[in-house]
């Protein structure tokens, strides 16, 4: 396994590295730091928390210290990510002389112009905000030698081809490009093939080393039921929880119902300000609030250590979103757990994109209304088994198997959904003929 010493990296660097904590690299730095090195174009595949941000900022902070002028841009997704990317930036950059701006929306537009202005070595900003300020004359990017994207696949999926396009017409074609992505979608080899040059491959495969202690349910469950179960949920677990909703309004319905039982509780999605944001993030980082309601934006940006609790309360649009926010926990060697819930037939078709996103091919148990048989609209009961198919008790929710733990494609078993009954007619009394009736009986 390789060593910070064998990197060829600067004995300033190596000081800086020893100073943060880092005591050996992962396997994305130990192959990505090389040819960054080198001035290569390089395209990378890695896993959420195996150590992307650092395996592009040491070797790119090592390449232009000593340099005057703003050589240095770095894409990112969300306003948290790319605050998370500078911050890295300074911790690395700033002893060696190279100074960062982070421009993000919310920020203020005449601050970031000044910053802009003071010609920075780096700058980090999410596409929109960047596109503003070129639009307004208030940067250019003429002199960028070095271009990184930070979450590419996060970016085009939150429609960011356009400014991507307009960002990269207008810095010079010699230049180095670093691409970043957990997955490597087509739209992501899209790009790669149009804006880079022979670009050197990591991959890092996920192994049972390298892939988060994240134990993983699954509940099949109608969404009247999603509170309660979300309620005991967070009644058991004692850590932290992170739950995940599919909008900002469904985070604010999730937060409205949790707030009135329990005082800490607390979220965030794109409506609030910047301010109100960062504030929300430090608090649940400080342990004032047990438990943060997030979108999918918001939750890509979420670097917080022991979480201890994933919660899907809507299966995410994306399978990859599903990877994404399960990685909030489980993360630097610690174990985690994540619970989907999912609304039977509904959400069926997205559990399975997540397992074929995960190599995973799992037959599931269908419903069976065993007085009437089959539901017409449900598929058919499943083949009978040595020990007979899985059948639901009891009433309310029922968590499935868990869905593998420490392996590198946990199984997504879809089992124990709940049993669907047809509903029951009452039969009316009253009405006319009834009251003929009585009147002939009489």
């Amino acid at each position: 396994m390789a060593e910070w010493n064998d990197l060829s990296l600067s004995s300033e660097m190596l000081t800086l590295i020893e100073n943060a904590g880092y005591t050996s690299p992962t396997a994305v730095q130990a192959q990505t730091i090389p040819f960054v090195l080198e001035g290569l174009d390089v395209l990378v595949s890695s896993q959420t928390g195996s150590g992307k941000t650092a395996s592009f900022v040491i070797p790119v902070v090592e390449r232009f210290k000593g340099k005057n002028g703003t050589y240095i841009l770095a894409l990112s997704p969300t306003r948290e990510i790319a605050q998370q990317t500078g911050a890295v930036f300074e911790a690395f950059g700033k002893p060696l002389g190279l100074r960062t701006v982070v421009c993000i929306g919310g920020a203020s537009i005449p601050i970031e112009k000044e910053a802009l202005a003071s010609s920075p070595h780096i700058i980090v900003a999410t596409p929109g905000r960047l596109c503003d300020h070129l639009e307004r004359g208030n940067v250019w990017l003429d002199f960028i030698q070095c271009l990184i994207f930070d979450e590419a696949d996060r970016m085009l999926e939150m429609g960011f081809a356009k400014q991507i396009d307009t960002i990269t017409e207008q810095i010079p074609k010699e230049r180095q490009n670093l691409m970043f992505s957990a997955t490597f979608a087509p739209r992501v080899e899209k790009l790669a093939k149009s804006v880079m040059r022979d670009p050197k491959e990591v991959t890092i495969a996920k192994s049972e080393a390298s892939t988060p202690k994240i134990e993983q349910r699954l509940f099949w469950l109608y969404e009247e039921k999603k509170m309660g179960a979300l309620l005991r949920l967070a009644h058991d677990e004692p850590g932290t929880i992170i739950v995940f909703a599919k909008s900002k309004e469904r985070v604010y319905q999730v937060w409205r119902s949790l707030h009135g039982k329990k005082d800490d509780v607390i979220y965030i999605h794109s409506d609030l300000n910047q301010e109100q944001r960062e504030s929300a993030i430090a608090e649940f980082k400080s342990g004032r609030y047990r438990i943060l309601i997030a979108t999918d934006v918001m939750g890509r940006g979420i670097d917080v250590d022991d979480v201890a609790h994933v919660v899907n309360y809507d299966v995410p649009r994306e399978a990859e979103d599903y990877i994404h926010r399960i990685g909030r926990t489980g993360r630097r060697g610690k174990s985690g757990h994540a619970t989907t819930f999912a609304i039977p037939i509904k959400d069926e078709q997205g559990i399975r994109a997540i397992e074929k996103l995960r190599g995973v091919t799992s037959p599931a148990e269908r419903n069976y209304n065993e007085d009437r048989g089959p539901r017409r609209d449900a598929p058919q009961r499943p083949p009978q088994t040595n020990r007979g198919p899985v059948k639901p008790t009891g009433t309310g929710p029922r968590p499935a198997k868990a869905l593998g733990v420490n392996g590198p494609a946990p199984k997504l078993v879809l089992t124990l959904k709940p049993k669907v009954v047809a509903p029951v007619v009452e039969k009316k009394t009253g009405g006319f003929m009834s009251w003929v009736k009585k009147l002939f009986k009489a």
